[in-house]
């Protein structure tokens, strides 16, 4: 590299962002010679296009996973910059917490940084970088590659699973423990397992699980004094496994940060897997991961909504329940996911441009697969009593609660002479 530029793109960036209507302000920015709008009479303005352009190109596919780094990303740079929410309010719609979105909001300035760096090939511009000649920059190898993407590019099969492949906990663990005691043996740990009698099986792959496993543990061994505790903890509808180096500090090789460091794909392998990993802080006086997945007992409830926003508003409603969501934004692939994943309720958005809500009703009665499934209708029509009389075993209209959404669920799972038609 020939300057700093690069390392100053993401920089840059940021400020032009949170300035982004303030054609004031980028006027001054050095993102426009860098981009070549110095001889525009409207520069501002024409960067201030090209930045939402850019974040729009960020936009993936409809078939893309919600859960997923690229979404994220996208929404991310929409809601923070584009529509200029603040942190709390970006992080409300994501459903995560304040301090997350920090961590990742860095990450989406490079994948922005990322995609303007390629799209005006900043790399041949002797003031940006340099790259010996004939010689030609990778993505991995820019600075502003992003891990995340080609992580979950690998891993395209796992997001796939949405629970249909499940894991018997308990020969799962015997093998991590068998593949992590050579390890352990090399640095003098031993391991204290509590478990129940009964450990579940998981909604979860169990390749994925088995790796979370394994990195967990080979996490914590260098960090032990003697000693690597694993217990398993049953939840209502999750199983929550912690695994704890014991330490007195002063023998312990690696730093709790670089702990943390390390699981960053276990971290991605769990939001995959509809699960969490749950850290302590790198100031703690000890170290704990809280690897926490969804039971395979959880009843699965088939979401069917175009619209990004709401298929996470009812994802984040769902978490931490007995339900588990299944999500599509394709109507024509709701008989086919039912018949996959065998739900025990269907809820159905009408306004969908794709495919006609009442249609896909009308079809989903009379599917032998899907006419016995319990469906609720969820818009915003008000149209109660048409849903009812299509077949529709309960209607709720947008917006919904949480509380009002889940007491819907409930009672269409209650005993069949308990539970009645109606709105709900």
């Amino acid at each position: 590299m020939k300057s700093e530029n690069n390392k100053l793109l993401p920089k840059h960036l940021r400020e032009a962002l949170n300035h982004l209507y303030d054609l004031g302000r980028l006027r001054h920015s050095p993102l426009i010679p860098l981009f070549g709008l110095m001889d525009r009479f409207d520069a501002p303005a024409s960067l201030q296009r090209l930045l939402i352009d850019a974040i729009e190109a960020l936009k993936p596919s409809i078939q893309t996973p919600n859960l997923s780094s690229q979404r994220q990303i996208y929404d991310l740079l929409l809601y923070r910059y584009v529509q200029q929410f603040s942190q709390q309010e970006v992080a409300n719609q994501l459903g995560i917490s304040v301090r997350h979105l920090r961590r990742i909001q860095q990450t989406a300035l490079e994948s922005l940084a990322y995609h303007l760096w390629k799209k005006f090939d900043l790399a041949n511009q002797p003031d940006v970088s340099e790259t010996v000649e004939g010689d030609e920059l990778t993505p991995s190898e820019s600075p502003f590659a992003n891990s995340d993407t080609i992580v979950d590019d690998e891993l395209a099969w796992l997001q796939s699973n949405e629970g249909r492949t499940t894991t018997d906990l308990s020969p799962t663990l015997s093998a991590v423990l068998a593949l992590a005691k050579p390890m352990a043996a090399q640095y003098r740990v031993t391991f204290a397992i509590a478990l129940p009698d009964d450990l579940p099986h998981l909604a979860a792959h169990p390749v994925a699980v088995r790796q979370m496993l394994l990195n967990l543990l080979t996490a914590a061994i260098p960090y032990a004094d003697g000693q690597v505790s694993m217990s398993v903890h049953l939840h209502d509808w999750e199983v929550e496994l912690r695994v704890s180096p014991m330490s007195s500090g002063a023998s312990g090789t690696v730093h709790p940060e670089e702990i943390i460091a390390r699981l960053k794909l276990t971290r991605r392998l769990a939001t995959m897997s509809g699960g969490q990993l749950v850290l302590s802080d790198s100031e703690a006086s000890e170290y704990e991961a809280r690897l926490i997945l969804p039971a395979a007992e959880q009843i699965p409830v088939l979401v069917v909504d175009d619209n990004t926003d709401a298929l996470q508003l009812l994802q984040r409603f769902l978490a931490s329940t007995r339900y588990r969501f299944i999500g599509v934004q394709d109507p024509y692939q709701t008989i086919a996911l039912a018949e996959q994943f065998a739900p025990q309720i269907i809820v159905l958005d009408v306004m969908m441009p794709q495919l006609d809500g009442w249609e896909l009703l009308g079809r989903l009665r009379q599917h032998p697969r899907t006419s016995h499934i319990p469906i609720v209708v969820h818009t915003i029509l008000p149209q109660e009593e048409l849903a009812l009389s299509l077949g529709a075993s309960a209607f709720i209209q947008k917006p919904v609660t949480r509380q009002a959404f889940l007491a819907a669920l409930d009672q269409l799972t209650r005993p069949a002479e308990q539970s009645e038609p109606g709105r709900l």
